[in-house]
């Protein structure tokens, strides 16, 4: 299932935040930005295997350097695979950013949904690493993988975005760094 935006709790707006609080949210973003460069590194190498000139190896680097390829047993919580960088970001908000937030009544809402979001992502990401194995054995399924690429790229770039209006202000009211 796809984000679905029309669903997320709104709060933004009702505060004005000095530019010392606006660092936080500024900050994330940049953070963001870094991720939404990496996918579409993801998206290129995708649409290069799909075409018949990529590799398999590099479409598997890119979503590693997203998130770890977990597997069936390693979701249920034999994790073998050291965690990469979007997975601490995310491990980072979900044990600390969001509760921090959530001591705020009105966020606490959004930092609820945020972190229901970061499995919907998480699924993305387990879904494409095992798609590009499939491609290894079957490489008819490109299309496949092309499709999973860009699910996940839509609910990635719509998590950033929600989270990036939704969090600014609670980050500058808390002076919460990130």
């Amino acid at each position: 299932m796809p984000i679905d935006d029309a669903t997320r709790p709104r709060v933004a707006g009702s505060v004005e935040l000095t530019p010392a609080q606006r660092a936080g949210g500024e900050h994330l973003r940049m953070i963001h930005d870094h991720f939404r460069q990496q996918l579409r590194a993801v998206t290129a190498a995708v649409e290069e295997l799909h075409a018949g000139t990529g590799d398999v190896g590099a479409v598997r680097e890119g979503v590693h350097r997203l998130g770890p390829a977990l597997t069936a047993q390693q979701v249920a919580g034999v994790c073998g695979q050291v965690c990469r960088f979007l997975t601490m970001h995310h491990t980072i908000e979900d044990q600390s950013m969001f509760p921090a937030v959530a001591t705020l009544e009105a966020y606490a809402p959004v930092a609820a949904r945020l972190a229901e979001e970061h499995v919907v992502v998480h699924h993305h990401l387990e879904r494409v690493d095992d798609l590009a194995l499939a491609v290894l054995v079957d490489p008819s399924r490109s299309g496949e993988l092309v499709e999973a690429v860009e699910a996940l790229r839509a609910d990635l770039e719509s998590h950033f975005t929600y989270e990036e209006t939704e969090m600014a202000e609670p980050l500058g009211l808390l002076g919460l760094g990130v």
